[in-house]
């Protein structure tokens, strides 16, 4: 074998791996991140809280996620933001950032307030494809409007301040992120334990 016939198979196989690898990345019928046993549970390294890269992508209601930050914050997070509200069109905005967030692979993408709905369909199945072919999980915090494709998100999360047995969200965005076993929708609080915001 030539040189050159080597390269190309070496580089033919390499491209062959890469391509498996990104495969694996991506479950069968389910999303990244939705581990719903112990035993589905895909052998992991637990990754500490503070070295986990959360990104989150922010709606029109700046207070809550102001209120999501601050308990993924207190919560031993160092989440991302990234603001849409104020921009002309709020969706396309989002969808832009999930993509951006993807491409510098985070470990998970949190998007507040997601309307996959009329118009915004096609470009957020789009986009969550992408995510989801990254092999990253997504969280969607107080969906709008969430997509039918349930291989496209890991979990929904909903705020709810008033329960007191509500998941404290920091747990649930690390839980998700680290792939252990959790529930596709979420009662989270953005309370911590001490009683304080």
């Amino acid at each position: 074998m030539t040189g050159f016939a080597r390269r190309a198979a070496a580089g033919l196989l390499a491209a062959v791996f890469g391509i498996s690898m990104l495969a694996g990345c991506t479950p069968n019928n389910a999303a990244v991140g939705d581990t719903q046993s112990a035993g589905d549970a895909v052998a992991h390294s637990m990754k500490d809280r503070n070295s986990l890269d959360v990104a989150m992508i922010g709606s029109q209601d700046e207070q809550t996620d102001r209120l999501a930050l601050d308990a993924m914050e207190a919560g031993g997070l160092r989440p991302v933001y990234l603001p849409v509200a104020g921009t002309v069109d709020m969706q396309d905005t989002a969808r832009q950032a999930v993509e951006d967030m993807a491409q510098r692979m985070v470990s998970i993408i949190v998007i507040s307030g997601i309307d996959v709905s009329g118009v915004n369909h096609d470009g957020w199945y789009g986009t969550l494809t992408t995510a989801r072919q990254a092999g990253i999980p997504v969280a969607l915090l107080n969906p709008i409007a969430t997509p039918t494709d349930s291989t496209l998100f890991a979990a929904t999360l909903t705020i709810n301040d008033r329960m007191t047995d509500a998941t404290p969200l920091a747990d649930a965005v690390a839980g998700i992120a680290n792939n252990d076993p959790h529930d596709r929708t979420i009662l989270v609080t953005t309370i911590s334990h001490g009683g304080k915001q």
